[in-house]
């Protein structure tokens, strides 16, 4: 999907065409801590492994402070897998916020269970000059408020500086870098520095098999990439969890260039890459219910799923990382104001869908909701607080769906 001040052209497709989408999720193996022996090859599918003060006002409950007047909607209990990994997505919003947006971002994180944040780490965001050294200054402050709140990072490594992108694509942030060796001398400084401080997952790119990998999605070109970038990772913290970037369940807009999950994760292991990360993730957004989205089923109720893929592969029980899905708000986007609260009102449903859902899939092993906060000048209407800041009901279920997820724990 997308991020929000430099991804917007990879959603603003998606976004038009879609109807009302959500998503929560409930796993069924564990993706395993740093450290832990990797879980591909070490337990079966059916069983799972460890892991484990506010600016503005709470969300309201039925007061509806925060919200609008309206109650929050019930939300019906949900049964989950035990060691579920629950995460909110923030594409490189935090990197920018001032310390007080900062502060309400993460303490909004905690009020919802969450255990994950997952943040952009684009190089071109800290190296701007090719003579300069790297100035790591916006993300410490973010890991730093990370750590206070005790919330674990994810962050996703992207978007080379337009020094050292290729040729090809120089005025694209999805444009990869011309020098895989030269990226991966920036994430490796990046990973020493922040395994010091508690930081020790990593996704590599996001949604490389659509136009986030520019001109054109390569899975082979992708793993060259994947397997130089995961060496110095692992090379600056033995202990690190490296997720495969993020696959996107569909094309971005109609015709855009697209390669399955399916196709890219065969690609991607014919060309050694699953040797290099413990995880794959998946970006799925319903185009429906989920028990019958195509989306969903693509996870491991198709015959082209992920879960096939990865049995021909030879990781059967590899983890499969939900890092993002969500659900827009499309009246936003089409100026269609009466029909935002019963969207709004769906997005709570589709989420306890989700949950229910996600409960039976194999592998499954986290839920990151995309995203915090609209933005509405990327169509970005994903948010559990809309553009003003207030806050909509699917904040509050989702919510009680952790809770009570972590109460069957």
């Amino acid at each position: 999907m997308a991020n929000s001040k430099r991804r917007h052209w990879v959603i603003v497709g998606a976004a038009m065409t879609a109807v009302v989408i959500a998503a929560g999720i409930a796993t069924a193996v564990s993706g395993g801590d740093p450290g832990s022996p990797k879980a591909f090859g070490s337990q079966p599918a059916s069983t799972a492994g460890a892991d484990a003060s506010a600016a503005t006002p709470p969300p309201g409950a039925a007061s509806g402070t925060g919200t609008d007047s309206a109650p929050s909607p019930t939300v019906t209990k949900t049964t989950a897998p035990k060691d579920m990994k629950w995460g909110l997505d923030y594409s490189d919003t935090l990197t920018f916020d001032k310390p007080d947006e900062l502060a309400t971002a993460l303490d909004d994180a905690k009020r919802l269970g969450m255990d994950y944040i997952r943040v952009d780490f684009g190089w071109e965001d800290y190296q701007s000059f090719a003579n300069f050294p790297p100035d790591f200054g916006k993300f410490d402050n973010v890991v730093a408020a990370a750590n206070a709140r005790n919330l674990k990072v994810l962050a996703t490594i992207d978007f080379p500086p337009p020094w050292a992108r290729r040729d090809t694509c120089k005025d694209t942030s999805a444009c990869p870098p011309a020098d895989n060796a030269l990226f991966a001398k920036f994430v490796k400084q990046a990973v020493a520095r922040y395994s010091a401080r508690g930081v020790h997952y990593w996704e590599v790119w996001n949604e490389p098999n659509i136009v986030a990998w520019a001109p054109l999605p390569d899975p082979v070109d992708y793993t060259k990439l994947l397997v130089t970038v995961s060496a110095a990772i692992r090379a600056a913290d033995p202990h690190a969890y490296i997720l495969m970037g993020g696959l996107a369940a569909d094309h971005p807009s109609p015709g855009a260039p697209f390669i399955t999950p399916y196709d890219f994760i065969t690609a991607v292991a014919k060309a050694g890459g699953l040797k290099a990360v413990d995880a794959v993730a998946y970006h799925p957004y319903p185009d429906g219910d989920p028990a019958s989205s195509k989306t969903f089923q693509a996870i491991s109720q198709s015959p082209t799923s992920i879960i096939t893929a990865l049995n021909q592969a030879g990781a059967p029980n590899m983890p499969i990382w939900i890092t993002e899905t969500g659900a827009n708000i499309p009246a936003l986007i089409f100026n269609q104001p009466d029909q935002v609260k019963p969207q709004e009102a769906n997005q709570v449903h589709l989420a306890q869908r989700e949950a229910e859902v996600l409960a039976s899939y194999p592998n499954v092993a986290s839920f990151f909701w995309f995203s915090y906060q609209d933005v509405p000048s990327a169509h970005l209407v994903f948010g559990l607080r809309r553009g003003d800041g207030t806050y909509r009901p699917s904040f509050d279920a989702l919510q009680q769906i952790i809770a009570d997820a972590k109460k069957s724990q």
